[in-house]
């Protein structure tokens, strides 16, 4: 199914910021493209940062890598997820890159003299990166971040307006905004949406469809009157207006869009007829336990209780994986400086679970408790899995505790601190890593090939022997100590080739023990979270689900 003209759904949001803009515009990706349409989707931040990359987890969520190497919004992980695509850098703008490439472009004289002003200027570029693609589709998605009214926001709403009047009838705008519930009254009020409604009119805009996001009392619901209301501020007709309350999971929004009306809004926009067919994933909500049993999989890593955003890619391969092993996975967060202490009551919460992941991170804090979490998991045999630093601070565990080596990483150290003489620097920068200033954009991002060997539980995984994964990391197992693991137990089945200075070399990309001393102990230095799609699970996190799983099974 193709169209002529390339049509454009801009997506907004209003009164507070994290109504899930994001999952909404996936989820209206996924109905068009349920139906053939082809389609792209862009996330425009108007912070000033250039990408997330050097900002806290705790900050702004985690940050997501594309495979060519861009760190980027969390949001572009529900983009790849609910439409099954890979996207580049051109899905990822911040006012910070757009601002960077247009004083690039003032100091190399390209303006012939002229002043360099918001408009025409900011709003043209932004303009050009509304239209930049890879490659033609039939529907390209755009979501604005932040809310309504939001000063450094408004040069973007100016840029849609000015691009919404040279696109008439290709240009479908989307406006989500907060409806809040006062328990005092007993009702819910409308006047905040109302508000951000008038924000979008002094900026020229009117909305095509509004979207009224709310959450559901147990003794009330939003109702017709009130969405009314609602339609009447926006200058809309009732039936674009569309109630969404929140809902037990994510996945359940593309399917709750098609209930309430969204597919005749969309059809009458695309000037077709639209007849979605979801996956079934999408369908049953991401629950399939066949089993009837649940999974609890200790989650180790820095954050704690804001792990859930810090990570969220991974908890959402968890419930994926889940999914196609056929029982519910229950993550258990667990903080990791609270390992260090051998009575923390952390451990019976850690005790409890069926599987461990220790996940990645950058700096000392928290690496202590992570190794004692790694040898918790080696020596009881549980299912473990390791992800970047999980890989690295496995070596070193092993390293210490089995080839009785007084073994490190060079993370551990103070900055400007020394190593002592007779420490063994298992994880060290790579080269020309360490001499890094700049921090962001100068890891080793994106997608490498990665040579499994045959035989080890990884091949049996992927059932490939070559596979592309995901990376974001400045330290790696240092090849000089591989035999002396290996001779232990410790086996290097994964490794990235490449060219050196003096012939071919190679990067430990995943490691796992001899089946004879555990069941089921992988680790990668990639990130494979960013890879899980609700259509396949990734294939460690299932080999991990379905270890777990058979042990309860068996027992």
């Amino acid at each position: 199914m193709t169209i002529k003209n390339t049509k454009y759904i801009f997506v907004t949001g209003g009164v507070v910021s994290g109504l899930g803009k994001g999952i909404t515009a996936a989820s209206v990706g996924l109905i068009l493209k349920s139906t053939g349409y082809s389609v792209d989707i862009i996330k425009f931040d108007p912070y000033l940062n250039v990408d997330p990359g050097t900002m806290s987890p705790i900050e702004h969520g985690e940050v997501y890598i594309l495979e060519d190497g861009s760190e980027t919004d969390l949001d572009l992980g529900h983009y790849e997820r609910f439409l099954d695509i890979n996207l580049t850098s051109n899905s990822s703008v911040t006012a910070g890159k757009i601002y960077s490439s247009i004083l690039e472009m003032e100091r190399a004289g390209l303006f012939l003299g002229k002043n360099v002003q918001l408009i025409p200027n900011v709003t043209n570029y932004i303009k050009e990166c509304f239209v930049r693609c890879n490659e033609a589709v039939d529907v390209r998605i755009i979501e604005i971040g932040g809310s309504a009214g939001d000063m450094e926001g408004e040069i973007f709403l100016e840029a849609i307006r000015q691009f919404r009047r040279e696109k008439r009838g290709d240009v479908l705008h989307i406006h989500l905004g907060y409806v809040p519930f006062l328990a005092c009254s007993q009702e819910y009020k409308t006047k905040p949406f109302q508000n951000s409604l008038r924000e979008l009119l002094r900026s020229g805009l009117q909305p095509n469809v509004l979207v009224a996001r709310y959450e559901k009392q147990p003794n009330a619901d939003i109702e017709i009157e009130q969405l009314g209301k609602i339609a009447l501020f926006g200058n809309i007709a009732p039936e674009y207006v569309l109630p969404v309350p929140d809902l037990k999971s994510i996945y359940e929004v593309p399917n709750h869009l098609i209930k309430v009306g969204a597919v005749p809004l969309l059809a009458e926009f695309m000037k077709s007829d639209i007849y979605p067919v979801l996956p079934a994933f999408f369908l049953q909500d991401g629950v399939n336990q066949t089993t009837g049993k649940s999974v609890k999989v200790g989650v180790v890593g820095k954050y704690g209780s804001k792990l859930g955003d810090a990570d969220y890619s991974v908890m959402q391969s968890l419930a994926i994986a889940g999914f196609y092993a056929g029982c519910e996975v229950i993550p258990e967060i667990i903080l990791a400086d609270d390992l260090v202490d051998p009575m923390s009551q952390t451990w019976d919460r850690l005790k409890s679970c069926d599987a461990v992941m220790v996940l990645g991170g950058f700096g000392r804090r928290g690496m202590e408790g992570k190794i004692k979490a790694i040898e918790y998991a080696r020596t009881t045999k549980k299912p473990f899995l390791g992800i970047c630093l999980g890989l690295q601070l496995a070596v070193v565990e092993f390293a210490r505790s089995v080839c009785g080596m007084d073994a490190m990483s060079a993370e551990m150290l103070e900055e400007g601190e020394p190593a002592n003489p007779s420490t063994s620097k298992v994880i060290d920068y790579m080269l020309g890593q360490s001499e890094y200033t700049p921090k962001g954009g100068t890891m080793r991002l994106g997608g490498y090939q990665c040579e499994l060997s045959d035989g080890s539980i990884v091949r049996e995984l992927y059932k490939v022997s070559s596979v592309i994964e995901r990376h974001r990391h400045r330290l790696e197992v240092q090849n000089q100590y591989v035999d002396i693991l290996a001779s232990h137990g410790m086996q290097v089945t994964g490794k990235h080739y490449y060219e050196g200075k003096t012939g071919p070399k190679y990067l430990s990309e995943m490691i796992e023990l001899d089946r004879r001393l555990h069941p089921f102990f992988v680790a990668t230095q990639s990130h494979p979270e960013v890879l899980s799609r609700p259509t396949k699970a990734h294939p460690l996190f299932l080999g991990l689900v379905t270890e777990a799983l058979a042990k309860i099974i068996a027992h």
